[in-house]
């Protein structure tokens, strides 16, 4: 079994937060593990305050499903009560920016970004986790 360590997860966060800088966005950036539990999160200058609960929930519901919360949208589209009971779950969030970290079919952990664009802080969090990726396979 590969685990995230504190290591990993703090050199991946810095790539994730130089993303955030060359996109000028001040977001708050946390890496968590399969639990959902914080490995590394930073909160940038004038970032917003409630984006450090939104970037936690975020990564731990990629975590917890293994999937793009961005793909929440499109999966529960048409589906009304499965949105509004979904989204009163405490933690759950179904909009971009929560990206799972998946290494040969293992999910490590995932990556929560809040405080930009919905798309910005998904290229934000692909970005920690391409750094994670590329420490494994080196």
């Amino acid at each position: 079994m590969t685990a995230l360590t504190s290591s990993l997860a703090q050199q991946a966060l810095d790539a994730a937060l130089n993303q955030a800088e060359s996109l000028g966005v001040a977001v708050t950036i946390c890496v968590v593990d399969p639990g959902g539990h914080a490995k590394a999160l930073v909160r940038m200058d004038r970032a917003p305050y409630h984006s450090i609960t939104l970037a936690l929930d975020k990564a731990g519901t990629a975590a917890g499903f293994g999937m793009a919360t961005d793909k929440w949208a499109k999966r529960l589209e048409g589906r009304p009560h499965l949105m509004h009971g979904l989204t009163g779950r405490q933690g759950f969030i179904p909009v971009g920016g929560g990206v799972p970290i998946v290494w040969r079919d293992e999910i490590l952990g995932a990556f929560g970004v809040s405080g930009g664009l919905e798309g910005q802080d998904g290229v934000i969090a692909q970005a920690g986790v391409d750094a994670v990726l590329a420490a494994l396979s080196a």
